[in-house]
């Protein structure tokens, strides 16, 4: 082996890992974590002295925290739409503010019919609360302020 080659090699990678370190630093988010792992390599060509390099590597990023599971329905909706109970909405209590428009119109369904289907409804142009219950099958309202989950 020729005496260059042995200081070339580990002085290339140890010049290369230090680029690679470089430019992942300005990106990485330091974190409240254990002390990153080091590794020593220790080179003896055979006419020179021990040389001795430390490297030290960034320990991998932990994954994204996932979120605990989404809720599939909102604690709110807006005050215009047909919105079907269990799917886009919870039963529940809910109120809507006075509405800017004036009149507030709510209905409680039992089916898609918007006449037909009705179980409760109301006009409003003040404050308005309903419960939808866990049988409706759908809920519309128009012109009302968004609805709120009591």
């Amino acid at each position: 082996m020729q005496k260059k080659h042995v200081f070339a090699y580990p002085l290339t990678a140890l010049f290369a890992f230090g680029i690679g370190a470089a430019g992942a630093s300005g990106t990485a988010m330091t974190t409240a974590s254990a002390p990153a792992p080091t590794a020593t390599v220790t080179v003896t060509p055979d006419s020179q002295p021990a040389q001795t390099v430390t490297v030290t590597k960034a320990a991998a990023e932990p994954p994204p925290a996932q979120a605990s599971e989404p809720s599939a329905q909102p604690e709110s909706f807006p005050g215009d739409g047909t919105y079907e109970v269990g799917v886009d909405i919870q039963p529940g209590k809910y109120a809507s503010d006075t509405p800017v428009s004036g009149n507030c119109y709510w209905a409680r369904l039992k089916s898609d019919d918007p006449f037909d289907g009705i179980l409760a409804n109301n006009n409003s142009s003040g404050k308005s609360v309903v419960v939808i219950k866990k049988s409706d099958k759908y809920f519309q309202s128009s012109g009302c302020a968004d609805w709120t989950k009591r």
